[in-house]
């Protein structure tokens, strides 16, 4: 419980941290360089606080995944071992490799929190200088600070997570897109799916659909994909043993998960069923952008990237049956740019910012804290129903009001910033927020502002 309650601490303190950097008249005159210099000090001096404070003087060790799966499997490849022949994995192939090479470092679980402090420093840097190009000023410094001060990105960066190294990844080839370079773009991802694991898959249509050079994206995402994966094939490895294991698991916060006990049916069907709805829904919203795309221009296509990952992100968080809030880690700021983007007041904006990261950091605690972890919902509450488990369901209930709530937000800016409707008159407050910052830009300072 002690770890529940500082999680929730750190979440806050850091949320409120970014709330009052923003407050700061003078934000938007500074140089670039100052600015970048402010952001990343609101990210790294918190984090390196918290690190030499819980693992340099308190001598404690970076629990969950990183003991229980990331230090074994590099351990079984610096003895000599190969991933998928000699021991399961349910990751990457080339991620034991990377592990290994950490610990060759510092034979420590704390390398790898070390390495999600630097994926982070270099997620925030690659999406504020995306944001440049594609915002305003204001937009881009705005959200920039809100993910420097994002608690759940700082907690899950104390944990090591390798959710951090997907994040950069998706950081580092939305900057190589929106720049046009679409094959270094593509071997970006092609790095990420070899060396991290099969979720990554999860953006690569969006990906595609806002590639300036399509073909030459996707040259780049499977020249290095196929020739690792193949290469590891033939040496008798079990490819798909990560498919099929985690195919099995389950989480909370999602739909599937809280709509299970009111189907009365046996929890495997249910869970197969839910498989099917969750493919249908990303499929379903993967041909909406995809359809949309297809009515923009070629040149500006880049319209679509950011609220379109975002969108994908906050579907496969609803109805993915397997959806671990650090997964939010993914697409945590073109999150934060849909928020400043879709709600204008400044109050609500922080109150949503803050509570959010607190339920994100929190829930995945709350749930094994309570025995919940490994169980359909329907079993876990025919064996209790009190106080506890009745507070995880309100927890887990406003996170879902929370995705819905950011998808509705993005799908209200893809159709407001969609090229083809730009020309009509604002028929709603996000219209007019547009406009207004447009005009602004036509008479203001000369930042380009292309609001995708």
């Amino acid at each position: 419980m002690i770890a529940i309650v500082f999680k929730v601490l750190v979440a806050a303190a850091a949320g409120l941290l970014g709330a009052w950097v923003l407050r700061y008249r003078e934000l938007e005159k500074l140089a670039e360089s100052r600015f970048v210099a402010v952001a990343l000090g609101v990210q790294l001096i918190p984090a390196i606080g918290l690190f030499v404070a819980l693992y340099v003087v308190g001598h404690q060790e970076p629990t969950s995944d990183v003991p229980a799966y990331y230090m074994p499997a590099a351990r079984a490849v610096l003895a000599g071992q190969v991933p998928f022949r000699d021991f399961t994995l349910s990751y990457a192939p080339l991620f034991p490799y990377v592990g290994a090479a950490l610990l060759s470092v510092w034979n420590s679980g704390k390398a790898f929190a070390v390495f999600a402090l630097v994926m982070n420093a270099a997620t925030l840097l690659a999406w504020h200088a995306t944001a440049r190009q594609l915002f305003d000023r204001r937009t881009a410094r705005e959200a920039s600070v809100l993910f420097a001060a994002s608690g759940h990105v700082l907690v899950q960066a104390m944990l090591g997570t390798n959710q951090t190294w997907i994040a950069a990844a998706l950081a580092a080839t939305v900057l190589l897109l929106v720049s046009g370079r679409s094959t270094s773009a593509g071997l970006v991802q092609g790095l990420a799916v070899v060396a991290v694991k099969f979720l990554v898959l999860l953006f690569w249509p969006v990906l595609w659909m806002s590639a300036a050079r399509k073909l030459s994206w996707l040259y780049g995402a499977l020249v290095l994909s196929i020739a690792v994966y193949a290469t590891f094939a033939v040496g008798g490895a079990d490819l798909l043993y990560p498919l099929r294991h985690e195919g099995e698991l389950t989480s909370s916060a999602n739909l599937p998960y809280l709509i299970e006990p009111l189907l009365g049916l046996d929890s495997h069907l249910a869970y197969r069923l839910f498989d099917g709805a969750a493919l249908l829904a990303l499929g379903a919203t993967t041909v909406w952008l995809y359809i949309k795309a297809r009515r923009a221009p070629e040149s500006t296509t880049r319209w679509l990237l950011v609220p379109g990952l975002a969108l994908t992100q906050l579907v496969f968080m609803l109805v993915s049956k397997k959806s671990f809030t650090v997964y939010a880690l993914f697409c945590m700021y073109p999150l934060i740019v849909v928020l400043l983007q879709g709600l204008t007041d400044y109050r609500r904006r922080v109150a949503f910012f803050v509570v959010f990261n607190i339920l994100l950091a929190m829930e995945s605690s709350l749930w094994f804290h309570l025995g919940g972890n490994n169980k359909a919902l329907s079993a876990w509450l025919y064996e209790r129903h009190d106080t506890g488990v009745l507070f995880f369901l309100a927890v887990d209930l406003a996170l879902i009001v929370g995705y819905a709530y950011l998808a509705w937000l993005a799908i209200r800016l893809l159709h407001a910033n969609e090229p083809a409707s730009l020309g009509r008159a604002p028929t709603s407050p996000l219209d007019e927020l547009q406009a207004t910052r447009q005009g602004v830009d036509a008479r203001g300072d000369g930042i380009a502002i292309d609001h995708m």
